[in-house]
């Protein structure tokens, strides 16, 4: 194997390399390592390891610019110079590693706000849902910070309160006799209860490969907070039948009745054999069915996001596989139109306004940020439970599972151990459509 590697390498990469026999199938680094297409630190950029995260090493071999054990052959045919790593004993993961901790349900807001306390031992557990824990200094929460966990227990002054306009993140709680703390990656703690815990919608798409959509219907949502109404007849002033909790997930027939085309048909929304009618401007969003754009293939994978009722499909050619509730850009902030290609991944990132910006802001670690344009990414949120409602400053928001979920199924790819993807002729990222309505889109993708 080794041989035939090195002799692949050569063939196609134009200089001698040579391959080394290895027993470490996984090495770790204390730096974060580049992950490169060819051998070579002048080659297209694939992806980035976590510093202190194993990973797979599957050949080293020959090449040029690297010291020590040279480079290595890792997973997805990359390479990544071992100049700084080292042989592991622990088995790599896939990123992020996720925290099992209780953030507030949304439901449970009215009450948080005005107790500040919330269930933190939910019935069925404490799911594992988001790399970190999120939170913030807000209202009557005054967020001190102390140097460390002994610090706070021995009594010890803070040294001072966290920012009013970030939204931090936290590693892990520690447990003291003056009661449990979050922990910041510097050491330094905030007592739990004074700081607000962001609530964290468990909210999940709709997967159409477990669950398929009978024909004629539509997948749709239940977006009024205050409870969706289902009417009689097609009208406001019909009377009320029965009302939807937010998000309940609705089967739709698959055209409007009437002429304006915002009520929609429950064909047993009222009880069986008795209809029940929705609206899809205020109370509920359903999918909304377009062919694919020209040049995408029956068995390729593709995104669709459609502005108008703030819902987004994983595609495959002309079908469905999954399909969800986003929240574009909120007025004054648009998400643009058009076909784009993914353009990198990573498994957590900060964001941060421009320096000018009028509505500065600052949020640590947001998960599963996958970019399709300058500025512009597909992201799982912790700030927000508004799915189907536009709300962002022109990304694509999504619920923390969901964007997973999308993360996961689309291209480039990350690996074991990988923090980021970037999209390369090797790894093609996804294709991506952002549409309202049936309108045609501009093609925004990157010429071959």
């Amino acid at each position: 194997m080794s041989r035939v590697i090195g002799i692949l390498l050569t063939v196609l990469f134009g200089y001698s390399t040579r391959a080394i026999a290895t027993d470490a199938a996984w090495w770790v680094s204390p730096a974060r390592l580049t992950v490169y297409s060819e051998p070579i630190r002048t080659a297209a950029i694939r992806g980035r390891i976590g510093s202190k995260e194993p990973f797979s090493v599957l050949e080293i071999v020959g090449g040029s610019g690297c010291a020590g054990q040279g480079w290595a052959l890792v997973e997805g045919g990359a390479f990544a110079c071992l100049e700084t790593a080292a042989p592991s004993d622990t088995p790599p993961v896939h990123l992020p590693r996720l925290i099992a901790f209780a953030h507030p349900d949304p439901t449970e807001w009215d009450t948080y706000l005005q107790t500040m306390q919330y269930n933190r031992q939910p019935e069925g557990g404490v799911p594992a849902l988001v790399p970190f824990i999120y939170a913030k200094r807000w209202r009557g929460w005054r967020a001190p910070t102390y140097a460390s966990a002994d610090a706070f227990s021995a009594g010890a002054a803070p040294l001072s309160r966290l920012g009013g306009l970030r939204k931090y993140h936290f590693i892990r709680t520690e447990t003291t006799d003056r009661g449990p703390v979050l922990v910041r990656a510097n050491g330094q703690v905030v007592p739990l209860d004074q700081v607000h815990i962001y609530p964290l919608s468990k909210f999940h798409g709709w997967d159409l490969t477990q669950e398929p959509i009978p024909d004629g219907m539509l997948p749709a949502w239940a977006i009024s907070y205050e409870g969706t109404p289902v009417h009689t007849a097609p009208q406001s002033s019909a009377p009320i039948g029965r009302t939807l909790r937010y998000h309940t997930p609705l089967l739709v027939a698959d055209a409007p009745v009437t002429t304006g085309g915002h009520w929609w048909v429950l064909p047993d929304g009222l009880g069986p054999g008795r209809p029940g009618y929705v609206n899809d401007q205020n109370d509920v969003r359903h999918w909304v069915p377009s062919p694919p754009p020209p040049g995408i293939g029956n068995d390729e994978r593709w995104l669709d996001v459609d502005l108008g009722q703030q819902v987004m499909a994983i595609r495959r050619g002309p079908s469905i596989e999954f399909v969800t509730l986003v929240s574009t850009g909120a007025k004054g902030w648009s998400t643009p139109r058009g076909l784009f290609r993914i353009q990198d991944k990573t498994v957590f990132g900060d964001m941060r306004s421009r320096p000018d910006a009028e509505e500065p802001y600052h949020v640590e670690k947001v998960p599963w940020v996958t970019h399709f344009w300058p500025r512009y990414a597909i992201h799982g949120v912790f700030w927000h439970w508004g799915f189907g409602r536009r709300a962002s400053h022109g990304c694509i928001n999504m619920s923390v599972r969901d964007a997973r979920y999308v993360f996961e199924h689309i291209q480039p790819s990350t690996y074991d151990g990988w923090m980021s993807a970037v999209s390369t002729d090797a790894d093609l990222g996804t294709t991506l459509r952002i549409r309202h309505g049936v309108a045609p889109v501009r093609d925004r993708r990157p010429t071959p």
